[in-house]
């Protein structure tokens, strides 16, 4: 059997603005109250596109959305979301395609931190680690779901899963030896560290990703995984030293830093990418 395909009807990408433009396009961004996801609503605003954050925060959810719509002059919703809820996302999809009529691009970008988050590994009770998992991996299963649902009615679009290098390696737990409980960031009774359901779910979260992206591509859905390195957060200094020793960069991300990575897996300048994993740590994994 021969199958003929119309490469001509694939319309030439040569411009940067064409290439890049979200013109008409309507996203939903999880997470969106938090600093990574405002950074992407913002570039992805500015790009043209119609943006929902959706995010747990009710109200800096809101917040977030008023004060990136007065900075782009973009179309920025909030919608309150607990993605681990199965009624939250239907109620938030219900919204979106009432709204908008329809979904072209979804970036997950969620995580949760609960009480006990930073607890040491032999004493880590299984109800906090079925609370991040609930999260940062079942809620992305919910997510895509509606997504998928609701693009294949719109012929197609991009999902973007936010993953992490302790996704694809294991964390350096050195790093952390100096760490002391008063000076996380984060607050809490413990020290900053990674634990192990963090690895768990972002490690889950990127083989789930690559098996969507087969599953979907008949329906010209692109699924892709976004890695980001560690951001400068206000992390005590003795973190800050050892972490940049294992940058060949030599420095930790800025919130930014991500923008161009989340543009380009959003448009069509990575149209013809799927299931993959773009990493973007100054070189941590490179080593």
């Amino acid at each position: 059997m021969t199958v003929k395909m119309h490469y001509n009807t694939i319309d030439l990408l040569e411009k940067h603005e064409q290439i890049f433009d979200l013109t008409d396009r309507v996203g939903i961004v999880t997470g969106g109250a938090g600093k990574m996801g405002r950074e992407f609503a913002k570039v992805l605003s500015f790009a043209g596109a119609s943006v929902v954050l959706a995010d747990i925060d009710k109200e800096g959810c809101q917040e977030a959305a008023d004060s990136i719509s007065k900075h782009t002059g973009g179309n920025v919703l909030g919608l309150p979301c607990d993605v681990s809820s199965k009624k939250n996302i239907h109620n938030l999809f219900s919204v979106v395609e009432s709204e908008f009529g329809g979904l072209d691009f979804l970036v997950n970008n969620v995580i949760a931190k609960p009480e006990g988050y930073y607890q040491s590994f032999d004493k880590y009770k299984v109800e906090t680690w079925d609370e991040v998992l609930q999260t940062n991996l079942t809620g992305v299963f919910l997510t895509c779901q509606a997504a998928v649902n609701l693009m294949k009615r719109s012929n197609g679009g991009s999902i973007v899963n936010t993953a992490s290098i302790y996704g694809v390696v294991a964390p350096d737990q050195r790093v952390y030896d100096k760490c002391l409980p008063e000076h996380n960031p984060y607050g809490g009774e413990h020290a900053l560290n990674i634990p192990g359901v963090y690895s768990a779910s972002k490690g889950g979260l990127i083989s789930f990703s690559r098996y969507l992206a087969v599953s979907c591509a008949e329906y010209n859905i692109r699924v892709n995984i976004l890695t980001p390195g560690g951001v400068y957060d206000g992390q005590e200094e003795s973190f800050h030293k050892e972490y940049i020793k294992r940058v060949p960069l030599g420095r930790m991300a800025v919130w930014s830093d991500y923008n161009g990575a989340i543009l380009f897996l959003v448009s069509d300048a990575s149209r013809y990418m799927t299931g993959a994993n773009l990493k973007v740590d100054g070189g941590w994994t490179a080593w």
